[in-house]
C-alpha cells in the first residue's frame, strides 16, 4: 500500500520507520511549512522535516488546502497516517485517498480530545494515559476507533518521556490496523466521557506560587519542554528548569519568597518548599539557580511575582 505520513513532530518517527520497514511504501511525509524561529526570525524547517531530509525522504510542506490537494493528486497515497500534524484536514480531502486518513492520538478516546492530551493528563493528575488509532472525520478527534491501549503513568513521568514511549509502543499497532483497513470497521466513540485537551498557551506555563506544590510540579513535568515554565522576578520573565520539593531549613514565609540555602535556590509555595536547579533570565544564558541568586543580589523579602 502507498502510504503518506502527516506530522510536524519527531514523535512520528517510529511510525515512519515502521512503514519503511514494512511491505508498504512510504510515499511522502507531509508537514508544516518552514517558519521564522528564534530572535533572528530565521526561516527554518521543523525538526521532523530536517530529520526526513537527512534521510533522503520525500517531504511536502503544503501551506494551505489547495497545496495539500495538489500534493495528494501528485503523490497518490492510498492511505494517510496522521500524528501530531497540528492542522485540521478539510472535509473535502478526507475521501481522497482510497482508504482515507487514520490518526494516532495520545489518549483513550473520547477522553482528552485535542492538541495536548499528554500534557493535560499530567496536569490533571491522571494515573494513566494511552493511545487511540481512529479514522479521521470532520470533527476534532471524533472519528470511529480501530484500537486503543492504556499505559500507566508514574508520578515522575514527563511529557517528552511519555510521547516518546507512546509513539514507539503504537507504531506496530498502526501497522496492524493498516492490515485490517477495508476488512474491519472501526467502532464509534462512546457518547459519554468526552473531555478536552486544548492547546497549551504560554500563560498557562506561568507558575502561581500560591498553588500547592503538587500542582506546580505537575506543571514542570507537563510543560517544561514546551512551552517552558516561567515566573517573574523584578518585572523580568525567568524561565525555570528542574523543580523538586525539598525539606531544608529556611526563612521563607509567603508564596513566591526566594532565598539561597546551602547553595540551592529555594521558593515558597502554598504548602512547601521547591528547589529550582536552573534558570534563564530574560536576555541571558542558562545558569544555575544559585548563580542567578548571586547575580540578583537577593535581600530579605525577595520573591517571584
Amino acid at each position: 500500500m502507498q502510504i503518506s505520513v502527516a506530522s510536524s513532530s519527531l514523535v512520528s518517527i517510529p511510525i515512519i520507520e515502521a512503514v519503511l520497514a514494512s511491505e508498504h511504501t512510504l510515499g511522502s511525509i507531509i508537514t508544516n511549512p518552514d517558519k521564522p524561529v528564534g530572535r533572528g526570525k530565521k526561516i527554518e524547517a521543523n525538526d521532523l522535516a530536517k530529520w526526513a531530509q537527512e534521510k533522503g525522504l520525500d517531504v511536502a510542506k503544503p501551506a494551505d488546502t489547495s497545496e495539500l490537494n495538489r500534493h495528494l493528486l501528485s503523490a497518490q497515497p492510498q492511505l494517510i497516517i496522521t500524528c501530531a500534524y497540528g492542522r485540521l484536514i478539510p472535509v473535502e480531502l478526507l475521501h481522497g485517498p482510497r482508504f482515507g486518513w487514520i490518526n494516532l492520538h495520545f489518549s483513550i478516546l473520547p477522553k482528552l480530545r485535542g492538541a495536548a492530551p499528554v500534557q493535560w493528563a499530567i496536569l490533571n493528575g491522571e494515573t494513566s494515559t494511552g493511545y487511540s488509532i481512529f479514522k479521521l472525520d470532520k470533527g476534532m478527534d471524533t472519528g470511529p476507533v480501530y484500537l486503543s491501549k492504556e499505559l500507566n503513568m508514574s508520578p515522575t513521568d514527563t511529557t517528552p518521556y511519555l510521547l516518546d514511549k507512546l509513539g514507539k509502543l503504537a507504531a506496530p499497532d498502526i501497522l496492524e490496523v493498516v492490515s485490517t483497513i477495508g476488512k474491519t470497521r472501526p467502532s464509534p466513540q462512546p457518547l459519554n466521557g468526552v473531555t478536552l485537551a486544548p492547546k497549551i498557551s504560554k500563560d498557562m506555563a506561568r507558575i502561581d506560587w500560591s498553588s500547592p506544590t503538587e500542582t506546580i510540579l505537575r506543571q514542570d513535568r507537563a510543560l517544561s519542554d514546551n512551552p517552558g515554565i516561567w515566573s517573574v522576578f523584578e518585572g523580568e520573565r525567568i524561565s525555570l528548569f528542574g523543580l523538586s520539593e525539598v525539606l531544608a531549613p529556611n526563612s521563607l514565609i509567603s508564596p513566591g519568597d526566594i532565598e539561597v540555602v546551602g547553595g540551592d535556590l529555594l521558593v515558597r509555595t502554598a504548602d512547601s518548599i521547591v528547589q529550582i536547579n536552573e534558570v534563564i533570565p530574560a536576555g541571558k544564558k542558562r545558569m544555575s539557580g544559585a548563580d542567578f541568586a548571586r547575580g540578583a543580589r537577593l535581600i530579605q523579602g525577595s520573591k517571584f511575582e
